[in-house]
Order: C-alpha cells, then structure tokens, then sequence
C-alpha cells in the first residue's frame, strides 16, 4: 500500500482556501512559460488533494497527438490502458462532453462509487495502480477546434486521505487559472512554431541576414550569413559584435548600425544605408545593407532586435537545384547546368571546358535558353536566375 504521509499537506489544509489556492494559481502560470514545467503543477496539485494520483492532459501546441499527459503517482504503462477504455467509454461516459467544464466535479456524480469495482475500468487501470474504487476528481480544462484536449482527472489513492467538499471549492478557485494559463501555453506554442518557420524561411535566402538588438549583438544570424562569417574575409563576429577587418569601414558600419538603431528606438521611419565591404583575399566586396527594423516599436529595450544587415557575396551565384530551372523555364537538363555554371561566374570557354563540349555547342544552348528565358543578354539572364525563385536555398 502506497504511503500517503504528508505532514506539510495535512497543515495546508487548516488554511483558508484562497491561501491554499495562491502557490497553486503561481504554479500553474509558471508551469504554462516553462517548457516541461506542467510536472510541477501536476505535483503541487497531487500534493494539495493528499497526494493522490493525478493526469493532466495538456497536449502540447507542437504534438500532433490529442492527449499529452502528464502523470503523478502513475505509471506510464497506465497510459494506453487508459485510451483503450477511453474509446471504449468509461464508467462515467465521456468525460468531454461538457459534465466538467467550467468546474471540477466528482464522477461519481455520474456514477456511484459502489459500482466503481464492478467495472473493467477499475481492475484494469484503477486496481493496477492502487488507486481507490471510487470515481475521481474531473476538470475539463479546454477542447480545441482540432480535437485536442486539456483536463485534469485526480484519482484518490488507496491509504490516502478521502477528498472532500474543500477539494472540490479548491479545484473550482482554480478553473479560470487552468484556462488562461493553457490559453498562454498555447499561445506561446504557436510563436514558437511561427519562429521556427520564420527562421526556416531566412535559412533559404541567399543573402546573408544579420538581426541586431539595441547594443548590436547579433540575435538572428541566416544560413548565407554564417557562410561569410566562416569565410573570415572581411566581416566578423567579434567578443559578440560585428566587426569590419578594413577600420575605416569599420568606422563607417559602426555608424550605420548606430544610426540605425537610433532609428528605430526613437520610432522613426527610416531607410537603410548601403556600403561596400572590402575583403582582405581581394575578391570582389561585400555588398551591406543597414536598416532599421520599420516595426519594432517605440523605446524598444536592450536585447530587442532593431536592426538589421543584408550582405551580398558577388562571388556566390547560387542557383537551388537545376530541377528547379528546368521546371520554371522549361530547359532541358544541359540548358539548366549551362545556367547554373553561367550563374556561378563561369565564361562559355569554362563551361564547355567543364561540360566537355565543344563552344559551338554551348553556344547553340545558351541561345535556345535565351529563347526559353526570354532574355538577350548573358549578363541579363544570370540577373534573372539570381534575383529570382530559382536562388532560394533548400
């Protein structure tokens, strides 16, 4: 038999109920910014109904599954025994359909306790566990558009205090705290997997990006920057600030970057100053760009971002895939690869070098893809592929 000893739990209960209820209502708030932290409510709430078994299901705005639970003094081996009888009903019906929203109610409200060990539910999930034959504490916390659920269900345990009519005003103390706090949870999931996207989205971009907080740490920093960056030629990331290796740009960026900031703190719209960056290989320079962020808002604080800087590499052509050439132009495959080595600053007498073809013949398919681009010029059509869908990184 399970020991329910609680010394600290039997005197909370000679509280008022609004005193009981505060660390829980913090806990619950805390547990809904922190990631994992629904553990430590389930366990504050386990510990003010007398330690007893507790589930909250509270599935998480990433997880494709209905239910995400989080169990106190339960197995896991419990929890598909327990959706096996939920989709074959359980002894109190279905515990979604409405019974315990907006309040916590006791099941056996629905059915009597004296019927609880008669049923399969109690010697397949309730007896394994220990947990007393009688119906639990239910909360139905929220059910979503997309058939997810949020609920508490607090089982008493077998040695273990009974719950009363205090736990039941407790729970309901509670229940518009349960709600907003999985409304922030929620919430927060959803910036979350906007955030993921968004980064997802500059990882493709071939232009470096570089977003800035207010004393120019870098907080954002793409794909194509970090690849400059790991060039070491020219820009760097330096004790956690930009830094250009020509001191006179430096100085330049510096204010830039500053006025940019400026800019954006004090709410002023703003265009972005543009400069070259030379490179100590003597390849061809940096193209930067210096901007205010055009919506952050007014007194933005430190560690917000406010600015931000697109660089260009000239040397880089990058064309995605010839896939992609061959489906937005109509080309065949050795028109997309003349492309793509055309787009990677290659001259024709490389590119048939390359190809192991003859100059005829590469000329003969550059003026086919011409035809197809509708483009005159070769300086013309590497413009079309780089500025276009066809550079977008996958």
């Amino acid at each position: 038999m399970p020991s329910c000893a609680n010394t600290a739990s039997d005197g909370n209960r000679r509280l008022s109920l609004d005193e009981r209820a505060l660390p829980l209502i913090e806990s619950i708030y805390a547990s809904a910014v922190e990631p994992g932290g629904w553990k430590r409510c389930a366990q504050d709430l386990s510990d003010a109904f007398g330690r007893a078994a507790l589930v909250i299901t509270m599935p998480h705005p990433d997880s494709e599954l209905p239910f995400d639970a989080t169990r106190v003094h339960l197995s896991d081996a419990s929890g598909p025994v327990f959706v096996r009888h939920l989709i074959k009903g359980l002894p109190w019906g279905d515990p979604f359909d409405g019974h315990a929203k907006n309040r916590f109610m006791f099941a056996s409200d629905l059915l009597p306790d004296s019927e609880v060990a008669r049923t399969d539910f109690y010697r397949e999930y309730m007896q394994p566990e220990a947990l007393a034959p009688e119906g639990p504490i239910c909360h139905q916390i929220a059910t979503s558009a997309t058939g997810k659920y949020a609920a508490i269900v607090i089982y008493r345990r077998v040695g273990c205090r009974p719950f009363d009519d205090d736990d039941l005003a407790l729970g309901n103390l509670l229940v518009p705290h349960l709600e907003r706090g999985y409304a922030i949870y929620s919430r927060l999931g959803s910036v979350r997997r906007a955030r993921v996207a968004l980064a997802e989205v500059l990882d493709r971009l071939p232009t470096g990006v570089l977003v800035f907080d207010a004393r120019h740490a870098p907080l954002i920093v793409n794909r194509s920057a970090r690849r400059i960056l790991d060039m070491r030629d020219g820009f760097a990331i330096e004790r956690g600030r930009p830094r250009l290796a020509d001191r006179r740009e430096d100085g330049v960026f510096q204010t830039l970057l500053a006025k940019a900031c400026e800019a954006t703190l004090s709410g002023r719209r703003a265009v972005g100053d543009v400069m070259q960056v030379s490179r100590p290989s003597g390849r061809r320079a940096f193209a930067l760009m210096v901007a205010p962020l055009l919506d952050a808002p007014p007194g933005s604080a430190a560690g917000e971002a406010v600015s931000v800087a697109f660089l260009a590499d000239p040397e880089t052509g990058h064309v995605s895939t010839t896939d992609v050439l061959e489906q937005l132009y109509a080309l065949t495959p050795a028109e997309a690869e003349l492309v793509q080595l055309l787009a990677q600053g290659r001259s024709l007498e490389q590119v048939a070098t390359a190809r192991s073809v003859t100059m005829n013949t590469v000329r003969s398919q550059l003026k086919q893809v011409f035809t197809k681009t509708d483009t005159n010029r070769q300086g013309e059509l590497v413009r079309l592929v780089l500025t276009g869908v066809s550079s977008i990184q996958d």
